[in-house]
């Protein structure tokens, strides 16, 4: 997985812990992406780096975010690597529900036949 031109090791999103850790990184960025709305642009960006910043080191182990941002703390950087990582993580959810696809049962075809 690279983010931010840095190769990072893949994330299994559907392994239970993963999913969990992911989640509550996330769950965390909106909270404070809710609160910050009152404050100045340079808290802003010092609270919301720092959330992104601990996603990467939660998921990806201690000093990841100095790999992935180095000293620089850039509100548009980090939103960046925010990005490219869910989308990584969503085409492995979108890769099992195409799979869980031929094994569900089609209403409409189950409904004709009768």
């Amino acid at each position: 997985m690279k983010i931010n031109g840095v190769e990072l090791p893949d994330l299994d999103v559907l392994d239970l812990e993963v999913a969990e850790k992911f989640e509550k990184s996330l769950q965390n960025i909106n909270n404070l992406k809710d609160r910050s709305k009152d404050m100045g642009l340079s808290e802003n960006i010092r609270i919301l780096c720092t959330a992104v910043f601990e996603l990467f080191n939660t998921m990806f182990g201690e000093g990841t975010d100095r790999k992935i941002f180095g000293d620089k703390v850039n509100l548009l950087t980090c939103v960046t690597a925010l990005e490219e990582l869910v989308t990584q993580m969503s085409s492995r959810k979108n890769e099992l529900e195409e799979k869980m696809k031929k094994y569900s049962p089609n209403r409409a075809t189950r409904r004709n036949s009768k």
